[in-house]
């Protein structure tokens, strides 16, 4: 261990007097984050663990995370580079999102794929020298991704049976719930609390939808009501008739108390509704308020055309981009995770058929653990 310090203090010793150099290499190479990453990752691991299971780990890692990368690109998805963080695994970030779960799923199941890929050539490494260590990248690489395909959201697992059916996180949360309380620690609880928040998103999308479809509905009520202001001949009456809508808006009054999610939706709904009534009645009246004190301006000279408002121009182009993105949010809610029978069959069986060829892997190196 001592030599292992030695030697991690020397290549940092090292690295502070060629900073500059090592920055501009880093600079100018595309996966300048993921060599950095894991350089740091290297050593941090060698630090508790020996520089042999800190190559295998960092090794295996970053085999999954390129079958993330290779299965991206093979759906022209772009991606970021690999980024480690040590004790913790590696990352990389989707800079488009996928079109549906089948791809999302296609994307995941590289991950675990490439992982089990990676470790095979030990098995003859092993056979061949009789080393230990070549059982224990085996054992490694079928943990790593054993634990991968735990159907819990984000975990690969998770992304890849959203294609069967979201209801499998639920059952994931509670395996892992009981390997958090078997064995507690603190990447787990991260893991747990991001998949507790993700099955939550998921269950309460019904209602996140009939609210976005209620303010699409409200923005519709505006783009007709701007679209009668420049026929006006007086607007009188309709000034008074938005201020007396803001002031009725305003004097609404939602549900008081909490409302319990899926028991009480009508109520939480009937406080969403008052919350929007009261927005769009505050920027209906605003808006006309600013239209009447702008001025009109005309194409000639006689005044007998008269150019568009600029107010109303750009208020209707943000009420159509919002409606366009309710649009997209609506139709992704309701068809993201659809997908064909024969499509859920495949992904059963090419997720059962991994978990089970890692499971034997790990159990296998387990055997040869212990007999060594």
């Amino acid at each position: 261990m001592n030599k292992t310090r030695s030697a991690l203090l020397a290549i940092g010793a090292f690295l502070l007097t060629n900073l500059k150099w090592v920055l501009g290499l880093l600079k100018f190479s595309k996966f300048g984050t993921t060599l950095l990453s894991m350089a740091l990752s290297l050593g941090a691991y060698a630090m508790f663990y020996g520089w042999k299971f800190a190559a295998a780990l960092v090794y295996l890692i970053f085999v999954h995370e390129m079958g993330h990368v290779i299965a991206a690109r093979q759906k022209g998805i772009a991606t970021s580079p690999a980024v480690f963080i040590p004790f913790a695994g590696a990352f990389i970030a989707m800079k488009d999102h996928p079109r549906d779960a089948s791809t999302e799923a296609y994307l995941a199941y590289g991950g675990p794929l490439a992982g089990m890929l990676a470790f095979l050539p030990a098995l003859p490494l092993y056979w061949w020298t009789q080393d230990p260590f070549w059982a224990l990248v085996i054992y490694l690489g079928a943990l790593l991704n054993l634990f991968n395909l735990l159907p819990v959201s984000p975990l690969d697992g998770g992304r890849i049976v959203s294609v069967l059916s979201t209801k499998i996180w639920l059952i994931g949360l509670i395996g892992l719930g009981a390997m958090l309380f078997a064995r507690p620690g603190p990447i787990m609880v991260f893991i747990f609390i991001l998949g507790l928040v993700t099955w939550w998103n998921r269950a309460r999308e019904g209602y996140k939808k009939q609210v976005l479809a209620y303010e699409k509905e409200k923005l519709h009520t505006l783009l007709e009501t701007m679209a009668g202001w420049p026929q006006l001949e007086s607007t009188w009456e309709t000034r008074e008739s938005l201020n007396a809508k803001h002031l009725e808006a305003a004097k609404k009054k939602a549900p008081e108390g909490f409302a319990i999610p899926f028991l009480q939706d009508e109520k939480r709904f009937a406080k969403d509704r008052v919350r929007l009534d009261k927005l769009f009645a505050e920027q209906t009246w605003e808006l006309f308020r600013k239209w009447e004190r702008e001025p009109m301006e005309f194409y000639d000279y006689e005044r007998t055309q008269p150019v568009p408002s600029r107010l109303l121009t750009e208020a209707e182009k943000q009420a159509r981009e919002r409606i366009a993105q309710i649009d997209e949010l609506l139709h992704r809610l309701t068809t993201y995770y659809e997908a064909p029978a024969s499509t859920k069959w495949k992904v059963l069986a090419a997720y059962l058929g991994l978990a089970a060829v890692l499971s034997v892997f790990f159990v296998y190196a387990q055997l040869l653990l212990q007999i060594r």
